[in-house]
């Protein structure tokens, strides 16, 4: 049986299983649908990934009850780089060289469900939250790059007040409304229960629609913002990428032909068009983390204890 026959099989078993579900109780459907949407499947980590592992500066940190795992590397003011669902941070493994010889380092984490987080279910609130807590153990950071439904984090987590200097955006969607409804189809709800389904999941995620929403998000962003889509992406269209770009004030859309939805955070012109757009910052935006010793990343994350009886004798 080939992998795709395998799939085929799996997809009308679970359609099945939730036409049964749906019989028996529409809200139970629901929540179930729910549930699927928000557990993601954990992958492995490539050889080039583990490569990048053994050279980062591993450490932990918690939120909302859970040990995340974070990565850092390089020294000089902290360029925060966020992965997309199903992803991991090590998935920025191109970027750390790059970012070190302009002078940045660079910070990922796995957020709640994946990689080596700990956590099952997870979703904008979550990774936002997260985004926060971090931000919150290492300090100001200069800037961030999100992938893909990163974006929809790390534009939530400016919405609640995280100040990020410059924001640079990968292959954003525009929104989660599309793809849940997509996981409704193939689930086997009517198209008719599509909206209020929406509208229940985002009600129990604690926040309104319009604010897990990127599109709605980016007209209230301040801070500089490139966002980079390829026109061939077929996981999320162009289209969105362009949209979120049109609704934020001052936003700069850069387009790529052939990369698709991932080879988009490991091709050399991206990282340089990110780089050159977080190393435009004025002078007064730069986060001071860098050289040796009190104001090094690695010295703040592994000394923080340490650092604050020095500058601070009589702690």
């Amino acid at each position: 049986m080939t992998r795709q026959a395998g799939r085929s099989i799996q997809a009308q078993t679970l359609k099945l299983g939730f036409h049964a579900l749906r019989a028996l109780s529409s809200n139970l459907a629901h929540r179930g649908a729910e549930r699927l949407f928000s557990t993601p499947r954990r992958r492995k980590e490539t050889g080039v990934e583990r490569v990048a592992l053994g050279r980062a500066r591993t450490f932990h940190f918690h939120s909302g009850g859970l040990r995340l795992r974070a990565h850092a590397w390089g020294e000089g003011p902290a360029v925060l780089c966020l992965h997309g669902w199903e992803g991991q941070g090590l998935q920025f493994h191109a970027f750390v060289e790059p970012l070190a010889k302009a002078g940045f380092s660079t910070l990922t984490f796995d957020q709640p469900g994946h990689g080596g987080s700990q956590g099952r279910r997870s979703g904008p609130r979550e990774w936002a939250q997260a985004i926060q807590d971090l931000v919150a153990r290492v300090g100001p950071i200069h800037g961030a790059v999100a992938h893909s439904l990163g974006a929809a984090g790390a534009a939530l987590a400016v919405d609640q007040g995280l100040h990020m200097p410059r924001i640079v955006l990968l292959a954003p969607p525009a929104g989660p409304d599309r793809y849940y409804c997509t996981l409704l189809s193939l689930l086997g709800f009517p198209e008719a229960e599509h909206v209020a389904a929406f509208q229940a999941y985002a009600g129990r995620t604690g926040l309104p629609p319009e604010r897990i929403r990127i599109q709605s998000l980016a007209t209230r962003i301040a801070a500089p913002l490139l966002v980079i889509h390829d026109r061939l992406d077929r996981e999320v269209p162009w289209s969105e990428g362009a949209a979120i770009a049109a609704a934020c004030p001052g936003a700069i859309l850069r387009t790529t032909e052939g990369l698709g939805h991932r080879r988009i955070i490991r091709d050399p012109w991206v990282i340089e068009q990110t780089i050159a757009f977080l190393g435009e910052a004025a002078p007064q935006e730069k986060i001071p983390y860098h050289g040796e010793g009190l104001r090094s990343l690695e010295w703040h994350l592994f000394h923080r204890d340490l650092q604050g009886r020095l500058l601070d004798p009589g702690a």
